[in-house]
């Protein structure tokens, strides 16, 4: 039993000898499997793990980056504290247009939202509501109707923010365009009254960005005296001429518009020229013409040359000029004479509540179409425009129109071709159907 034991001892001896001995770890009587090939294929599959890992990484990343990425910089500023109930009801209709606009994006567009207004200075006079992203359009249609407006026109603030909104590798920028869109009642920031200094912070950090960025301004009854201010900082930080709307009709569709990014709209940020000193001697001039697009008797004002009709005249239903590029004209129209429409007396001794629509109505203006006021500004996107127009391809209505032509027209039911025409002519959208307006207050 003793010899038995021995030799079991042994051999386990034997067997503990040969374990240390081999690097491997082989048993006896077993396959010998280097222990280099085991680590060899251990890293092998950690390699090819962390390459699938990898690849997925790469993948997300590539499809997580839009092709275009779009902030819109809203003005939620109360100017006057005495109008704090019109400006409320006033930024309701930019909060739908905003809405509205964020919703029409495409679904892969990157969306987000910044606010500005407050006191001068503070921390909180601008703020980035909705963060980009895909899928935020319902988002930033909920969040902007939830702001409340307060506090001073801190414009500065606001584009300074939205630039650095840009500035790092996360959120990813688009791929295609990278685009502001500024939504805004003020021309002029309340914070300073240094223009230039304004303009030239704008122009150096745009510039700057590292991105290239698109910047539109739509203005919402921005004041008359604060207008050629916005049209400076739209031009410091190259962007064409802003939008003008006085109406939330006019407005939404403005915004609409402009989320079909276009690379051709899009110009080189240059130095700001001062504006106090703007260049006269080498502005070139163009041909512009207002046409008096009604029947009744016409007359306008503001033109430097006589721009006036008689009833269902003929001839002489347009004036023309020439303005230098920066030169701005206000024009009104007052509508007077007896009904153009041959049936309007039969309408009238029909009807004794009728009472023909002699409104003037304007297209091809700052403001928008259908306009009561008009603003022309000769800029030189108005002359680009009128190029692309030329030949109706690229037309808003599908025919030749052109932005050197302001046209007043009215919406009398027997005129109502000419209204349409003045719309056409202009690239603008169609009038409605009139409505016949009786002394009761009832329409038809």
């Amino acid at each position: 039993m003793n010899d038995m034991n021995d030799r079991e001892t042994g051999k386990a001896g034997r067997l503990v000898e040969a374990v240390a001995a081999d690097g491997a770890g082989t048993l006896p009587g077993l396959s010998a499997v280097p222990r280099t090939s085991q680590r060899r294929k251990v890293i092998t599959a950690f390699i090819t793990v962390l390459l699938l890992l990898l690849a997925a990484a790469v993948f997300f990343v590539y499809r997580s980056i839009p092709d275009h990425r779009t902030a819109f910089l809203v003005d939620a500023s109360v100017p006057v504290p005495a109008a704090a109930e019109r400006r409320g009801a006033d930024f309701a209709a930019v909060a739908r247009a905003v809405g509205s606009a964020a919703q029409n994006a495409g679904e892969d567009d990157a969306l987000s939202l910044r606010r500005f207004g407050g006191v001068c200075g503070g921390s909180g006079n601008t703020s980035q509501v909705v963060r980009s992203g895909t899928g935020r359009g319902r988002e930033i249609a909920d969040s902007v109707r939830d702001l409340t407006p307060g506090g001073q026109a801190t414009l500065g603030s606001g584009i300074a923010a939205v630039i650095d909104d840009f500035d790092g590798p996360y959120p990813f920028r688009g791929e295609k365009s990278n685009r502001i869109i500024v939504v805004t009642s003020s021309g002029r920031d309340a914070c300073t009254s240094d223009q230039r200094a304004l303009l030239k912070d704008a122009h150096d950090k745009a510039k700057d960005a590292g991105v290239r960025l698109e910047f539109r301004f739509v203005g919402y009854k921005v004041p008359a005296n604060e207008r050629a201010d916005l049209r400076q900082l739209a031009d410091a930080v190259g962007a064409p001429a802003p939008r003008f709307a006085s109406t939330p009709r006019v407005l939404a569709p403005v915004l609409r518009k402009l989320m079909l990014p276009k690379e051709d709209e899009a110009r080189k940020v240059t130095e700001p020229s001062s504006p106090s000193a703007p260049e006269t001697s080498a502005r070139p001039e163009h041909p512009f013409v207002v046409g008096l697009f009604t029947g009744w008797a016409v007359n306008v004002s503001g033109t430097p040359v006589r721009c006036a009709a008689t009833t269902n005249a003929t001839a002489d239903r347009e004036c023309r000029f020439t303005m230098r590029e920066g030169d701005r004209l206000t024009l009104r129209a007052t509508v007077s004479g007896p009904n153009p429409n041959p049936m309007g007396d039969l309408a009238e001794q029909n009807n004794p509540y009728y009472r023909p629509s002699k409104t003037p109505y304007w297209y091809g203006c700052d403001e928008g179409h259908r306009s009561r006021t008009c603003t022309v500004t000769m800029t030189r996107e108005r002359v680009e425009t009128s190029k692309r127009w030329a030949d109706g391809a690229s037309s808003p209505t599908g025919m030749a129109a052109s932005r050197l032509l302001a046209c007043v027209t009215t919406e009398e039911p027997s005129v109502m071709t000419l209204a349409r025409t003045c719309a056409a002519l202009t690239g603008s959208e169609a009038p409605p159907d009139p409505e016949i307006t009786y002394a009761d207050g009832s329409t038809n």
